[in-house]
């Protein structure tokens, strides 16, 4: 569990800040210097602290990176259900 966040930090990095920069060959993302300064060494030095502690096994890191992944798409899952008429107030 405690991984989760970190893989949080790598799926938000990579997919959100330096993937797009790559795929629209160098236009600027915001957040792409925190990304790489904070996000990425961060993340990927919680991975192997665990993994020189013995902690970090397949399962383990796995899991952590689906959870990271489901804490990533729930704000842009409730982005996109805002709409439905469930959720509107009248």
């Amino acid at each position: 569990m405690a991984l989760s966040f970190p893989a949080l930090m790598l799926i938000n990095g990579i997919f959100f800040h330096v993937v797009p920069v790559i795929v629209t060959r160098g236009r600027f993302s915001p957040g792409l210097f925190t990304a790489i300064v904070l996000l990425l060494p961060i993340g990927l030095t919680c991975y192997r602290v665990a993994s020189d502690a013995g902690k970090l096994d397949l399962v383990s890191l796995v899991s952590s990176l689906l959870i990271g992944a489901g804490l990533m798409a729930t704000p842009i899952v409730l982005l996109r259900i805002k709409d439905r008429p469930y959720f509107r107030q009248a």
